[in-house]
């Protein structure tokens, strides 16, 4: 099992296989780190490579779609570092009302009030090396806390 796309247009339109052994898994990683690479090619190689080993981890534990929606988000957050809450919106779901994406974008907004909350207050602490500007800016997020349901649990 090995990549034969020979371009970085080839690369991107490239369905990353689901590897039935870890061999396999292996002679598509080697076929993707051994070939020559640039700017372009190197980034659909990590994410090619990425995609596999989480095609073929996820066939041998035979997990459900929802367990590998939690684990490729958590992919993301790791590799990005995101430490707080985070949302995904398509711009294609713009094309269609029911997705209603600005609403999601406020109400995803509004659940993390409190987060944001605690974390500017924890910055707080520090302000004396912040800007005014995002020292002031922290103050209003902090002051945003709400009162009903503080023990409540994060979304």
């Amino acid at each position: 099992m090995k990549s034969e796309s020979k371009t970085e247009k080839d690369m991107r339109e490239e369905k990353a296989p689901s590897p039935k052994t870890v061999d396999e898994l292996n002679e598509y990683v080697r076929s993707l780190v051994e070939r020559e690479y640039d700017c372009g090619t190197c980034v659909y190689a990590m994410s090619l490579a990425a995609t596999a080993a989480f095609n073929h981890v996820a066939s041998k534990l035979g997990v459900t779609g929802f367990q590998a929606s939690c684990a490729d988000l958590d992919v993301l957050r790791r590799t990005r570092g995101m430490d707080g809450p985070f949302i995904i919106l398509k711009a294609e779901d713009m094309l269609y009302p029911q997705y209603d994406v600005p609403g999601k974008l406020q109400e995803a907004i509004a659940s993390w009030q409190d987060w944001l909350a605690e974390q500017a207050a924890l910055k707080m602490k520090d302000a004396k090396t912040a800007h005014p500007d995002v020292a002031a800016h922290w103050e209003k997020l902090a002051a945003k806390k709400s009162n009903d349901g503080a023990d409540a649990p994060r979304k």
